[in-house]
């Protein structure tokens, strides 16, 4: 089912044939139309998800209430992830921007998997170390530029 989809996002690259069939098996599919929800913001978290076509906007609601987008993602993206590492709730909202199909690793049957196969956990939690150090990297320049900026107005 998803193992086209999985070769390609580099969670999973590089992983054998076989261990790419091995996370399909556990995958799931669902649809969105334009506004749907996947998540909202404080939800309980349960499930990674990856786009299999369509786009999914990622935002969050300020404390005045004003809708903050975080980040636009398409095809071949994943989200959901930080909550699958540490166990909290969802820190934003995902909305499908257009009718898109998505696939969905419940969190339970993905760390079945990953305690059961040994190869696809190591590959796994390093591409996805990988990935949230570059996201932190892109946090950390845009809390260093708008500390510069709020300092210049002083």
């Amino acid at each position: 089912m998803a193992a086209n989809l999985l070769q390609n996002v580099y969670l999973f690259k590089g992983l054998s044939e076989q261990e790419l069939n091995e996370i399909s098996e556990i995958a799931e599919s669902e649809s969105f139309q334009a506004g749907d929800d996947v998540f909202n913001e404080t939800d309980p978290a349960q499930a990674l998800y990856i786009i299999r076509h369509g786009s999914v906007r990622i935002h969050q609601k300020s404390d005045s209430g004003e809708n903050i987008e975080v980040a636009t993602l398409g095809t071949g993206s994943h989200f959901g992830e930080m909550a699958f590492v540490d166990g909290e709730k969802r820190s934003a909202s995902a909305t499908s921007i257009e009718r898109s199909g998505i696939v969905l690793l419940r969190y339970q049957k993905l760390n079945e998997l990953l305690d059961n196969n040994e190869t696809i956990a190591v590959h796994f939690f390093k591409e996805l170390s990988r990935f949230l150090c570059g996201r932190l990297r892109v946090t950390t320049n845009d809390l260093s530029f708008a500390r510069e900026k709020n300092l210049s107005h002083f």
